[in-house]
């Protein structure tokens, strides 16, 4: 499975399991799909699967959390989508 491939079946992994917002899967399934788009992005979408890999809705509720919030994803599908 080429990077795209990986990061549409993370992210529909973890909306799946309950806690990943549909409004922030329909944002990486647009980068997902669209590989023509975004090829050029290579770095960042890696950094996009490894976010969405780690996401968890409770982040930053430990001391020494190092999952990923909402938010975080949001901003490097920003910087993706800038071009």
């Amino acid at each position: 499975m080429d990077l795209f491939g990986e990061l549409k079946a993370a992210a529909v992994s973890k909306n799946e399991e309950g806690d990943f917002p549909d409004w922030l899967l329909a944002g990486v399934l647009e980068v997902a799909n669209a590989p023509e788009l975004h090829g050029h992005r290579h770095e960042l979408v890696e950094l996009l699967l490894a976010q969405v890999r780690d996401y968890d809705a409770y982040a930053g509720a430990g001391c020494f959390d190092a999952s990923v919030t909402a938010e975080t994803i949001d901003r490097t599908l920003r910087l993706i989508r800038r071009q």
